[in-house]
């Protein structure tokens, strides 16, 4: 009985916690700080700041430690090579974006597909663990065809769209997501399964329908009228949790998630000026 409670607090606490970040970026949505941002910075920065400011402002009131919640920066060599290694995958399935579109059930499903696969590649790669000097080559490699399409573009709108997507994207997401929400469930329910030697529960089930379900939301917003539900968003971003999720349990840490969920786009932003 007291676990079942544990688990049921659990659920209910992240459940909260995210429905308090969704209504702060909801309210600067329809905020002047929008239209500010639009014509200052070109991205919605405070809207990321969000999820990280909370979830740090939760994790010191009540008093948890950062790092049994993958917030934490020791070991970088470790974690940045886990990142090195699964870099070139990751690239390669964003560059899926280019032809299909996310919000239609077509794409959706497509992507589920990607970022399912995605999740077996990583846990061969980590799993067989290649020289961080041979997956740097061919990431490299796949650079080279990015930067000659970033000629004319301005310099100041492509560093600020890189810092976005790679420290406020992919940070911020990770942070919330597979940092409070995957270490609390994982807190409450055990990990007691393994894949690929890799131990893991509910939490990262329940955090990826959670993931999910947060982009479902992303046309929603009742201060601006707007009333529209993105079921097929929702639907391949479950699968695309499942992935950096598996990695924040592989590592113990965000790092390697943070920087791989966001750095495809910040390479795009970076060379595209996208």
């Amino acid at each position: 009985m007291n676990q079942t409670r544990s688990k049921v607090k659990a659920v209910l606490e992240v459940i909260c916690v995210l429905i308090l970040v969704l209504f702060i970026i909801r309210v600067i949505w329809a905020s002047d700080l929008s239209a500010w941002q639009k014509t200052h910075l070109g991205h919605p920065f405070l809207n990321h700041t969000t999820m990280i400011a909370i979830s740090l402002f939760l994790l010191a009131l009540a008093r948890r430690n950062l790092a049994a919640y993958g917030i934490s920066f020791k070991n970088m060599k470790y974690h940045l090579l886990v990142t090195l290694i699964c870099l070139l995958p990751i690239l390669l399935a964003s560059s899926a974006f280019n032809f299909l579109d996310w919000q239609k059930w077509d794409g959706a499903f497509i992507l589920s597909g990607i970022y399912l696969a995605l999740l077996f590649i990583f846990a061969l790669l980590l799993r067989k663990k290649p020289t961080p000097g041979e997956t740097a080559a061919l990431g490299a490699l796949f650079l080279l065809f990015a930067i000659p399409t970033a000629a004319g573009a301005d310099i100041g709108k492509r560093i600020l769209g890189f810092i976005y997507f790679l420290f406020f994207v992919g940070f911020g997401e990770e942070m919330l997501f597979r940092g409070y929400i995957q270490s609390r469930l994982n807190a409450a329910f055990g990990r007691s399964h393994r894949f690929f030697g890799v131990n893991w529960g509910w939490g990262i089930i329940i955090t990826s329908l959670l993931f999910g379900l947060a982009h479902v939301f992303n046309d929603f917003n009742p201060f601006l009228g707007k009333f529209g539900f993105v079921w097929p968003w929702g639907f391949w971003t479950v699968f695309s949790g499942l992935a950096f999720g598996y990695l924040r349990e592989k590592t113990g840490s965000i790092v390697a998630p943070a920087i791989l969920h966001g750095l495809p786009q910040a390479i795009a932003a970076l060379f595209l000026a996208m």
